[in-house]
């Protein structure tokens, strides 16, 4: 609904960065988009799940850097912001669309 967003391919690091960015983006605004684009709530409830959901797509995916994504996310979720260096990663993989067609 905003047009950003995270590039495609098997989760890893960067892209959890990523994802994170956008969570947390969407927590200090206080609402995010549910699968069918209907504006909701982003509690820290949902917020947590959809952060350490990330792991679970890591594990599932088969990936190498699921330890270090659940690390992440565990900082993440302690400091509500990511380290410098993941959000360095993050922007790096966020997709921008100025206009969606």
């Amino acid at each position: 609904m905003d047009g950003i967003y995270v590039e495609t391919g098997p989760m890893d690091a960067a892209k959890a960065a990523a994802h994170l960015y956008l969570h947390l983006r969407d927590l200090e605004r206080g609402f995010t988009y549910d699968h069918e684009c209907r504006r909701v709530p982003m509690t820290w409830q949902l917020f947590e799940a959809r952060s350490r959901y990330l792991v679970e797509i890591c594990r599932k995916q088969g990936g190498r850097e699921c330890g270090e994504i659940e690390e992440l996310v565990e900082e993440a979720l302690l400091h509500r912001a990511l380290p410098k260096w993941a959000e360095e990663l993050a922007l790096r993989k966020i997709i921008r669309i100025s206009q969606l067609i």
